[in-house]
């Protein structure tokens, strides 16, 4: 993930989750950004002890990700539980 800054993103509607925020920028799954947004906007932790949904009228910084706007694959980690680092099944 290569964030190269942030756009501004106003919230005009109601019912609007940061999710949804990152889903409508990307329009297709963006791992570790939901995050990146919430690390970038300090004000949405106290909003989300009440409620899941962003009060009309915020201003969201979202991050941009050029690989995740070109539609490149990302490669992330594959951890799992079942099974050691070198793929072996335990």
């Amino acid at each position: 993930m290569a964030v190269q800054g942030f756009e501004l993103w106003s919230v005009e509607t109601e019912y609007v989750t940061a999710d949804l925020i990152i889903w409508k920028r990307y329009k297709n799954r963006a791992q570790g950004m939901v995050e990146l947004m919430l690390d970038a906007n300090p004000q949405l932790a106290y909003v989300h002890r009440f409620t899941p949904f962003i009060p009309v009228g915020v201003v969201v910084r979202v991050p941009i990700d050029p690989d995740l706007i070109a539609g490149r694959v990302q490669n992330l980690p594959q951890d799992s539980l079942w099974t050691d680092k070198e793929g072996y099944r335990i």
